[in-house]
């Protein structure tokens, strides 16, 4: 077996649906297959891989995983992949009929090199207020040519299989699927010496960009950031996201700049379930009855702050208790 294509998901049949429906059109002629990780799933998604199977070229199989995140569903798939590749994708990811074979041939020109494929995102989701925003505050890597990145994305990369098992695989502590892709990265370039290359060529189009509304975009990035803490914990000033981090941490009036602290306090504010309700009110009121840029910006910012301020104290709470356990 060439290839393994590792999928995990969670209460996403409709857009799984459409994953594996366009995985299965692959120009592929070396042997591959599929495995979707059920993590926890309420759904029917089971009955969309069932239906998928009976027309799959390749073995497409199922497994389960109830520890949450999708790390310890990645995890659960690689660990029955017969692929001497691993190929990463999320479920409501698009993929090109020349995807797998574009990420072979980057690995096998590479060696001792990781690939990450750029992420496109449907036009109808960027051309909305928030969509215009996001777009403007995380700008599309415009990069042509393969270069070498500090970052990788579990939504569209692959990897040698004996990489992966060397590592030990994702660090399943990262229990919501944020930040387990890029640590697996750093402890890689870090143990192994291996270099994560970017391949602007191998696009894999985002079939949702993480909610099309105020309320939906900060409820998930609240959710996100709990994983800050912990990954600051295990790299400390190493930590890709440093600013981020030291920005939401307490308070200390000792080490503390006058204007971090500033800062710091006005997250704080920011991040009361009050000022996030009333922050996401005035976005979503002023969408619709007077949207000028300037003033919607600044409130998007606002509440995208709060959100991510509060989740990261969430994580604090959790990873200072102990609930997870340290390689």
């Amino acid at each position: 077996m060439m290839v393994s294509v590792i999928v995990p998901t969670h209460n996403r049949s409709d857009a799984l649906a459409h994953t594996l429906t366009n995985l299965s059109q692959q120009q592929f002629n070396e042997s591959w297959e599929v495995i979707v990780i059920n993590n926890n799933c309420a759904d029917d998604t089971d009955a969309v891989v069932d239906s998928q199977r009976e027309k799959f070229p390749v073995a497409l199989e199922l497994v389960y995983e109830k520890k949450p995140g999708a790390a310890a569903a990645r995890n659960a798939g690689a660990r029955i992949a017969k692929g001497e590749f691993l190929v990463f994708i999320d479920n409501d990811i698009l993929t090109e009929p020349d995807f797998l074979e574009k990420h072979l041939r980057a690995l096998q020109a590479n060696e001792n090199c990781w690939i990450v494929g750029a992420i496109a995102n449907l036009p109808e989701h960027e051309t909305s207020l928030l969509g215009l925003f996001r777009k403007s505050a995380a700008p599309v890597d415009t990069r042509t040519e393969f270069s070498e990145t500090f970052e990788l994305t579990g939504a569209n990369s692959s990897l040698p299989r004996r990489h992966f098992i060397e590592l030990g695989g994702f660090d399943e502590n990262f229990h919501v699927a944020s930040g387990e892709d890029r640590e697996l990265a750093m402890r890689a370039r870090r143990q192994l010496g291996i270099k994560t290359l970017f391949a602007p060529a191998i696009v894999g189009v985002h079939n949702d960009w993480a909610g099309t509304t105020i309320e939906d975009f900060c409820r998930r990035q609240q959710l996100y950031s709990q994983t800050e803490f912990y990954f600051w914990q295990k790299y400390g000033k190493d930590h890709p996201r440093l600013k981020l981090v030291e920005e939401n941490l307490p308070v200390d009036l000792r080490k503390d700049s006058f204007a971090l602290f500033i800062r710091k306090s006005l997250k704080s504010l920011l991040s009361l379930r009050g000022s996030q309700a009333v922050l996401i009110a005035a976005c979503t009121t002023m969408e619709k009855v007077f949207p000028y840029q300037p003033v919607l910006w600044r409130l998007y910012k606002a509440a995208l702050a709060g959100a991510i301020s509060r989740g990261f104290h969430e994580g604090r709470i959790r990873f200072t208790k102990g609930i997870h356990t340290k390689r």
